[in-house]
């Protein structure tokens, strides 16, 4: 075709290439400022779809991961419980260990301080609960704790970690809010008069003991039946009993009875607190394996759209020069037809 004024050619040419060169410079632009390759669903399709679905799920396992972190502190709650809870109980293994060369005034003073032993040990209790939840209160009961996350297609699945079981039921939660520590792993401290037969509970012996007109036959005949039911003998029983007109033998009898009910209680707390270490572990080694699947799941989303900054600053300089080429190609196709006018001139 030969030189148009009308149509000219060569700067639409120059024109469509500036265009393209454009276009192609706003991608890389974009690419650079986002750091992304793929941004939106027009980039590519298939690995936007991919890459938005594994975001969705690295999200779902941050969120699992957090719970985690939360249970883990329901966890050392109440490990810092039982640690207090075998303090007392130990406390309370010495302060009997002192009564056997103390006359009835000191038994008093002795069960005065195992009482208030106690008392902080049923405050532990109270205190083991963090975000609604009590491992140590909840008869029993596993509390559940997130363990991960997984999708396979359309299904979703979150494994739970169970943390409780007999071995840590420290106490029951009653209507009224209140903690019953009578049964479960504190039943030999806190239960009281826990023989079936009214007539051998160990209330009801002392108080044959302690009976104002009690005789010396009446005394001896309750303080052998005393001897014989000492194995049911709480902590409860002891702290709350009056061994004034109680003889030194059968005291020795209930103390070494006693004793053996605290050292049960302290073996209790003890596999309560093995029980926790097991379950600590076990959520500490999830969180770490969680992380890891994290950082893994963020990697394969970077490499489906991540850009390649080196890659990218290599074309944005190319397409520069492009542009720059592309300029000077136009307005020499715009001087050709400049060029017509000198055919005219005289």
């Amino acid at each position: 075709m030969g030189t148009s004024l009308l149509t000219n050619q060569s700067a639409m040419n120059a024109l469509q290439t500036l265009r393209s060169i454009g276009d192609n410079m706003d991608t890389t632009q974009r690419r650079v400022s986002t750091g992304l390759r793929i941004n939106e669903a027009s980039d590519n399709t298939a690995y936007w779809s991919i890459s938005s679905m594994m975001k969705s799920d690295r999200n779902a396992l941050s969120s699992v991961s957090d719970a985690m972190a939360l249970g883990k502190s329901q966890i050392d709650v109440a490990n810092a419980t039982i640690d207090k809870s075998k303090e007392y109980l130990d406390k309370i293994q010495k302060s009997l260990t002192t009564a056997y060369q103390k006359g009835s005034g000191d038994i008093k003073k002795i069960q005065a301080d195992i009482k208030a032993n106690m008392n902080d040990i049923e405050s532990a209790v109270y205190s083991a609960s963090l975000a609604e939840k009590n491992i140590l209160g909840n008869n029993g009961e596993s509390v559940r704790i997130a363990g991960s996350y997984r999708r396979e297609g359309s299904a979703v699945y979150v494994d739970m970690i169970d943390v409780g079981g007999a071995d840590l039921n420290f106490a029951k939660k009653t209507t009224d809010g209140k903690f019953d520590l009578t049964k479960g792993v504190l039943e030999t401290v806190f239960a009281k008069d826990i023989n079936t037969d009214d007539t051998k509970k160990i209330s009801a012996i002392l108080a044959r003991i302690n009976k104002a007109d009690a005789t010396a036959g009446d005394i001896s005949s309750a303080e052998s039946d005393l001897i014989t039911n000492a194995g049911d003998m709480t902590v409860k029983d002891f702290v709350e009993a009056d061994f004034s007109k109680v003889s030194a033998p059968t005291m020795e009898v209930l103390l070494k009875a006693v004793q053996g009910k605290v050292t049960t209680a302290t073996s209790n707390v003890t596999t309560a607190g093995a029980t926790l270490g097991a379950a600590k572990a076990q959520v500490t080694g999830q969180i770490d394996y969680v992380s890891k699947l994290m950082d893994a799941v963020d990697k394969g989303v970077g490499s489906l759209v991540d850009a390649d900054m080196n890659a990218e600053s290599a074309r944005l300089a190319s397409l520069q020069v492009q542009q720059q080429l592309g300029i000077q190609a136009l307005s020499i196709a715009n001087q050709n037809s400049q060029n017509i006018l000198s055919l005219f001139r005289q």
